[in-house]
């Protein structure tokens, strides 16, 4: 690990790559992404550079802004929909989106460095897996980053810049809605650790039932990913309880769709039986049979404030830039009832 005091006046890449311990040709392949370095060494530079406070020499940009949108995966209705929202913005602004997929592998520093080497000005990422040092070789790359609904390896990340919904109002709202038809026995299914959004919303899960004094119970809680596949294993664990809950909500649609699966395995009726809420409201809600009531987030909004948030900043690099949140709301639909008995 490097470390030093920070520089005096302007620090120079001559001193980046003295206090890193490589040439100067090297440090400029590390900063600049221009050639491949190892990613030991371009961690080495980066992390010299960030200890004397260097400062690159923003790229400049020629003819059209060029954006990158990282997916993790790009298979789900709740995807589309921000990409939806990101690539309206990129053509509003005359702007080229360039949409890539990690298949589940996360963003190197490598893939960054790459990235600004090949001209991209920024990138957005969509549910990606973050820690400080995304921050970090962000400034060293001069590649401005923001992330749609983080997923934190380690707590807050210091300077990272955000874009999501009020989840936490939208899961008490959720579970709000169903204490007041009736039901206390509300299992909740939620994505995987770490997940900030799913984190709030199981905060305002656990926040609606201490209101109503109802003790939070483990087994009525099951997570691991936003897929329908979680859902529906999860669904089915808790409904093979001998006290199982009357009423699910899930942390997005398609873990919905999958409790909905798990319920008529079951033989059990949707709502008479079982209630069922999701969030995101994307068009499986409309699929579904009945049609699922859900909490709205504004998907197409998330990206395009994403990406104009970004743009501003490629416009303005000394530009402070906050967390923003977008409003959800509860859209009532045919998935919920109060609770009857099941014999």
């Amino acid at each position: 690990m490097v470390t030093t005091r920070r520089a005096r006046g302007k620090v120079t890449l001559a001193q980046v790559a003295e206090v890193a311990g490589v040439s100067l040709a090297t440090a400029s392949k590390a900063m600049n992404g221009r050639a491949a370095v190892s990613a030991s060494t371009g961690e080495r530079v980066a992390e010299a550079a960030q200890s004397l406070g260097y400062e690159a020499r923003p790229r400049r940009s020629h003819g059209r802004r060029r954006i990158a949108l990282h997916l993790e995966v790009a298979d789900s209705p709740y995807v589309m929909g921000v990409l939806a929202g990101a690539e309206a913005a990129a053509r509003g602004a005359g702007a080229d989106l360039l949409v890539v997929s990690s298949e589940g592998r996360g963003i190197s520093r490598a893939w960054m460095a790459e990235t600004a080497g090949a001209g991209v000005d920024g990138v957005v990422a969509l549910t990606a897996p973050i820690d400080s040092r995304h921050v970090r070789w962000s400034r060293s790359l001069n590649l401005p980053l923001i992330v749609i609904d983080p997923i934190l390896r380690e707590g807050e990340v210091e300077g990272l810049l955000a874009v999501s919904a009020t989840n936490w109002e939208g899961g008490r709202s959720a579970v709000r809605h169903l204490l007041d038809l009736g039901h206390r026995r509300i299992g909740l299914l939620n994505g995987p650790d770490g997940s900030v959004p799913g984190q709030q919303r199981t905060e305002g899960y656990r926040s609606a039932l201490a209101a109503e004094g109802i003790p939070l119970d483990e087994e009525l809680i099951h997570g691991g990913d936003f897929s329908a596949e979680v859902g529906e294993e999860g669904a089915a664990r808790m409904l093979a309880l001998d006290d199982p809950p009357t009423a699910l909500f899930a942390a997005s649609d398609n873990l919905a769709h999958g409790a909905m699966r798990a319920a008529r395995a079951r033989g059990l009726e949707i709502p008479e039986q079982l209630s069922v809420v999701g969030f995101d409201d994307t068009m499986i809600t409309r699929w579904t049979q009945p049609q699922l009531t859900a909490v709205s987030q504004p998907l197409f909004e998330m990206g395009q404030v994403a990406v104009e948030r970004l743009l501003a900043l490629l416009d303005d690099p000394s530009r402070f830039a906050h967390p923003f949140e977008l409003r959800t709301k509860l859209v009532l639909r045919e998935s919920t009832a109060p609770p009857t008995d099941r014999e």
